[in-house]
């Protein structure tokens, strides 16, 4: 078996309403399958996560395929129901049996069954520390004697407890304070030794060990999945040894959650939670709990009698023995029960409702009180002031403690059921089971691109009806999305999606617009190659003739013959019979609502769509051929009935003129429709497919080059760091000097001059001196010349030592700088790499084509969209020709919930479970919460325009939903992105609203249409300036202008048919 966190991998239950057509997606080693490729992809990179075990061998760190590999590795030996063994469980099992012992297993299954030690290491330690003293006869041991460790059987056991202990009792006795002297028989010599204490005696380390016990139970035990879930023997190691497998009503789940629930109360209603005894027996399985494997030593004084509050525990409880019955020798059991004084009204335990309970009673054996019950005492006789009535049998020495005596023991209330409480709320959780929801502020309000808005909501105004209803808003944002997605596959230049609309819905019989023209055409292309080959599948026509033909057959029944033996009289009344009965009425051929059939019998589509001839009414023409091709499908056989009898009535001659007119002229809904249909032809082709698994693989290929980048860049950073760390290192010795010592070389070399300077003056006033100082002068020049002597020797050595300063200074500055320019080398390096993982982040996520990715859905399921998210550049492809636009999208669009996600909550039966659990139902919320303007299922959309609308909405989004903090998380990423190019779209479709009010004030009285009128219009209608410029630079024509009709001769008309393609 392999767990995640110590728990059973569940699979994925395999989707309903699945039929042989549904795309699944399956994953081969689980089995399971998903109908939705998200799914698939996130249970796969779950499955990848190395952080699987594998339970046979407890390994760790696997991926949930290596786990599996590591825990069947070979064919399975063993089949039985629910259990599989293979060949390296059933040797490693042969192995512990040959060397276990039959007896002590069967005790150490006995001892861990419902244990609810948390991990298999501690149960381990738990079993090795309980039967290293806990001997029975047979056991095999050794004993030290004669400077030698000898080996023996245990074939005699006594119990000495009352020896040691006169006042205990068997009943009372536990089974840590029980003593046994043990009769050894020696494997050797045959030789008798008794052994009075169990720590003179050792288990045969051969066997006993903790590897072989761990081993032994991963092998025959199992654990639920929940937390606190005990161990439970496997099913026919229970049977086999006869253990009990009905676990007992105090350890199952309901009573686990109820003891803490009860616990929980009492804490929060201000009683203090029952007061654990140190030295009873806490475990739910009947022995005492150990830390590390470490049995806790016993005071003095405390290892003759168990204390225990019968005002928290069923009193019952003391007079078990907490061990199996076949852990207790067979001469030494004996009977388990209360006395019979206690047989009758045990009251269940006490949860702080009702009457305050009653003083805890004491066995006969007790001559102390423990101190802490004694100040519990005191405390509940202060806060309870109440006669006590003690029981005769347990009244004690102490004096504080006497009480009158009464013969009869008195009878607790009936202790009412606790309430049951809530349980602790962790978040996130799912969004719509959050019990106190945000109402304020509420979801900012929706705008709607189409004319039919939902109920509630105000209508658009006359002039700003685009025509487009809501059904076709989802078909027109998917055929946006997948021409500009995948623009290398149908060769078109990216376009807007506002150009768009307007291309949908442009009509003028002198102008064509190149985009609706272009993208028709390409699509076209996609169906019929080069070498004439359907590159798709369409519905075949001759299937529904031949169920015709059939249905005629079997209708048209035959004209019964006449008997061969007739007369005239016969014959008479047979006719006159015939005359009376009623004609049925032969049903009316149903009224054809178009001509397409009759177009097709002229007209070779497949033959002009693989020639490219596109023009005059050519690629219309093959449009109507597959709506008709389209039609024999009985999903969209009512949709292209509606757009067929648009294009070919049936009352007109159907040509090729006719249905280009009908083209310009049909309603923007139907144009929408149709390109639809055809445009889905085109995602079943090779090319497409082709397309996408190149994606994958280029995809595949940034990656591993963003890895090394990210490589690079840890590199870069460690380098990085140790340079700055040098560089902290040598900052003193770089420092530049403080203005305090060049203060003070400036005055030593004042000083210095001040003398010389004093020197000459000296010397000038001799000379202006008589004789008589001739004798002094001379003695002056001779001072001042060794003066000067002094100074110019103390001025050539500092001279010197600044030279030397400064060469060592000029190596150390030098090295200083290499090390600043090291500096800057790296971060340069640094910040090229972390371009390069940015860009490469930029081709990752326009290179992701394989589906739209949304940013998340709230609390009410809708979905939100941002088209450039994935698979597209977010300002549209820099070369095309509507580059300078600088957006493509420009909006987040709110998709409706999906009526089989939302739906079952707002009906009943939920509904009124809702309201029972919360005091609120789903669709008050919903009305509540989302404000005016709302959407019921998924054929709705609206949208965002406004950066103001996207902090509203962020402000809205609640983090304790699961949905929604994953939406409020992607919108918070791309935030700033979203809100540059709504400012971006909303500046471009205000400035042709300038021109157009420019130039009525320029040109009010025009009355021709002349080119410059035709300028005049182009500029007005945004959709006429983009051009397929991708395939005129690539061919030199564009997919309208590939065909080249041949030249006409004097006598011989040439059939279109004939007509060669531009190569």
């Amino acid at each position: 078996m392999v767990l995640y966190k110590r728990k059973p991998v569940k699979f994925e239950p395999i989707p309903k309403f699945i039929d042989d057509n549904t795309e699944v997606w399956v994953i081969d080693e689980t089995g399971e399958v998903f109908i939705d490729y998200e799914k698939f992809l996130n249970r796969r990179d779950f499955y990848e996560q190395k952080k699987f075990t594998c339970e046979s061998t407890g390994h760790t760190g696997f991926t949930f395929f290596e786990a599996k590999e590591s825990e069947v590795r070979s064919t399975p030996v063993l089949e039985k129901g629910s259990l599989i063994v293979t060949t390296p469980q059933s040797e490693a099992s042969k192995e512990i049996n040959s060397i276990l012992p039959e007896a002590l297993r069967s005790r150490i299954l006995e001892y861990v069954q419902f244990d609810t030690t948390s991990r298999m290491d501690d149960l381990v330690n738990d079993v090795f520390d309980y039967f290293r003293e806990q001997f029975m006869v047979g056991d095999r041991v050794s004993i030290e004697g004669d400077n030698a460790r000898r080996y023996g059987r245990i074939t005699a056991m006594t119990d000495t407890s009352r020896l040691h202990n006169m006042f205990a009792t068997t009943q009372s006795m536990d089974d840590s304070v029980r003593s046994y002297s043990y009769e050894v028989t020696l494997d050797d010599t045959d030789e008798k030794v008794v052994k009075y204490r169990a720590s003179e005696i050792q288990r045969d380390k051969s066997f006993y060990s903790k590897i072989i016990f761990k081993q032994y139970l991963r092998d025959s035990t199992r654990r639920g999945e929940y937390v606190g879930d005990p161990w439970m023997v496997l099913e026919h190691l229970a049977k086999r040894y006869g253990i009990p497998t009905v676990m007992p009503d105090n350890q199952t789940r309901e009573a686990i959650l109820a003891r803490r629930r009860a616990a929980n109360g009492n804490v929060q209603n201000g009683a203090s939670p029952p007061m654990q005894q140190t030295y009873t027996h806490h475990a739910v399985n009947g022995h005492q709990p150990h830390m590390n494997g470490d049995r806790p030593q016993l005071p003095p004084g405390h290892g003759q009698a168990a204390f225990v509050n019968f005002s928290a525990n069923p009193p019952q409880q003391y007079y078990q023995d907490h061990r199996p019955a076949s852990l207790i020798p067979p001469h030494m059991r004996v009977p388990c029960g209360p006395p019979p004084h206690f047989s009758h009204n045990i009251q269940p335990p006490h949860y702080n409702t009702g009457p305050p309970p009653l003083p805890p009673v004491f066995p006969p054996q007790f001559n102390a009180v423990p101190p802490q019950f004694m100040l519990q005492n005191q405390h509940s006789q202060q806060q309870h002031p109440m006669p006590i009535q003690q029981h005769p049998h347990f009244q004690t020495s102490f004096p504080h403690n006497q009480g009158p005596r009464t013969s009869n023991f008195p009878q607790p209330q009936q202790v009412p059921q606790p309430t049951r409480l809530l349980e602790p709320v962790k978040y996130p959780m799912e969004d719509l089971e959050i019990r106190q929801p945000r109402t304020m502020p509420m979801r900012p309000t929706l705008k709607f691109f189409s004319d039919d808005v939902p109920d509630g909501v105000e209508e658009p105004a006359d002039e700003k009806k685009t025509g487009i209803k809501m059904k076709s808003l989802g078909p027109l944002l998917c055929a946006w999305e997948t021409l500009n997605v995948h623009d290398t596959v149908y060769m078109l230049d990216s376009f807007t999606f506002d150009d768009f609309v307007d291309a949908m819905r442009f009509a003028d019989e002198e102008i064509d617009c190149e985009l609706f023209v272009e993208v028709h055409c390409s699509i076209l292309k996609q169906i019929i190659n080069g070498s004439g080959k359907l590159q798709t599948h369409l519905p075949k026509m001759a299937e529904l003739e031949e169920s015709d033909e059939e249905d005629s057959s079997k209708e048209a029944t035959p004209e019964p013959e006449p008997p061969v033996r007739t007369t005239r009289s016969s014959l008479r009344k047979s006719e006159a019979q015939q005359l009376v009965k009623p004609r049925t009425p032969t049903p009316e051929p149903p009224k054809e609502t178009h001509s397409a059939e009759k177009f097709l019998e002229g007209f070779n589509w497949v033959e002009q769509c693989k020639l490219r001839n596109f023009r005059d009414g050519g690629w219309q023409s093959i449009v109507v051929a597959l709506l008709y091709r389209l039609s024999f499908d009985p999903i969209q056989k009512e949709a292209c009935e509606e757009i067929l009898a648009r294009l070919v009535p049936a009352d007109d001659e159907p040509t090729m003129d006719t249905i280009a007119h009908n083209y310009l002229h049909l309603d923007v809904n139907l144009r929408i429709s149709a390109l639809d249909l055809i445009l889905r032809l085109t995602v079943a082709t090779e090319a497409f497919r082709d397309q996408l698994i190149a994606a994958a693989q280029e995809m595949t290929r940034l990656r591993k080059e963003k890895i090394d980048f990210q490589r690079k860049r840890k590199e870069l950073a460690d380098e990085l760091f140790k340079l700055d760390l040098e560089r902290k290192i040598h900052l003193p010795a770089n420092t530049p000097a403080s203005p305090t010592e060049t203060k003070e070389n400036e005055d030593v070399d004042m000083s210095m001059t001040s003398i010389a300077s004093d020197a000459k003056d000296t010397t000038d006033a001799d000379g202006d001196g008589s004789e008589l100082h001739a004798a002094t002068k001379s003695r002056l020049r001779q001072s001042n010349k060794n003066k000067r002597k002094a100074a110019a020797e103390e001025a050539r050595k500092e001279k010197a030592k600044k030279a030397k300063q400064e060469a060592e200074k000029t190596k150390k500055q030098k090295e200083w700088e290499k090390l600043l320019d090291s500096i800057e080398k790296k971060k340069d390096e640094l910040r090229e790499c972390e371009a390069n993982i940015n860009e490469l982040d930029d081709d990752l996520r326009e290179t992701l084509v394989h589906r739209s990715k949304v940013l998340g859905k709230d609390r009410f399921l809708n979905k939100y969209y941002w088209f450039e998210h994935n698979g597209m550049p977010f300002g549209g492809v820099p070369n095309s020709s509507t580059a300078e636009y600088g957006y493509a999208n420009g909006r987040i669009w709110v998709q409706g919930p999906d009526e089989y996600e939302l739906q079952p909550v707002l009906d009943e039966p939920a509904v009124s479970q809702d309201r029972q659990r919360f005091g609120f139902d789903i669709p008050q919320r919903k009305k509540k919460e989302e404000g005016d303007t709302h959407l019921t299922n998924s054929t709705q959309w609206a949208y965002y325009d406004d950066p103001e609308d996207i902090d509203k909405l962020l402000a809205w989004l609640d983090e304790r939903g699961v949905r929604e903090r994953a939406l409020r998380k992607e919108l918070q990423i791309f935030k700033d992105r979203i809100a540059e190019y709504m400012l971006i779209m909303k500046k471009h479709l205000s400035e042709p609203d300038k021109v157009e009010e420019e130039d009525d004030e320029s040109n009010t009285r025009i009355s021709t249409r002349n080119k410059t009128y035709v300028e005049k219009e182009t500029i007005k209608d945004r959709c006429l300036l983009w051009t397929n410029s991708i395939m005129r630079e690539e061919n030199g024509y564009n997919h309208s202008e590939e065909y080249e009709p041949p030249k006409k001769g004097k006598a011989k008309p040439v059939k279109a048919a004939k007509a060669k393609a531009k190569r």
